[in-house]
């Protein structure tokens, strides 16, 4: 498998996140942004969005980076921006649009709990019947 990454965001104010991310996407800030990601080692970024009756959500997954390197990673975008883009992801993003306070240290790490695998001839069997629908 991939190698991959998962953090957990809170989104404060889910309209103009959604505008932010947007503009990451496919906006003015695309190009700044695959910079960004190339600078810490992210293949791919994949973004989801997810209501709860305890506030909405961000699932970001990091396609490239290891878990144990996200707290590291983000970290250093927040005390050591390297672009314009980075500053304001640091400085806006964030606490504004996350409402989450940067200078209050790094989120709890997050914890493997357990890993569970089909055997091989159940995933051979699984992609057979998959290959014939």
């Amino acid at each position: 498998m991939e190698t991959f990454a998962v953090t957990v965001f809170p989104v404060a104010k889910p309209d103009e996140w959604r505008a932010w991310v947007d503009s990451i996407a496919t906006g003015d800030r695309a190009d700044a942004h695959r910079q960004m990601m190339r600078r810490l080692g992210i293949k791919r970024e994949h973004i989801r969005h997810q209501a709860s009756p305890a506030g909405d959500v961000m699932v970001l997954v990091w396609e490239g980076v290891e878990q144990d390197r996200v707290l590291e990673l983000l970290a250093d975008l927040v005390q050591n921006p390297q672009s314009e883009h980075e500053r304001y992801i640091a400085t806006d993003v964030i606490p504004d649009l996350h409402g989450v306070d940067p200078s209050a240290g790094p989120p709890p790490v997050m914890q493997e709990v357990a890993t569970i695998e089909l055997p091989e001839e159940l995933i051979s069997d699984f992609r057979a019947h998959e290959r014939g629908r």
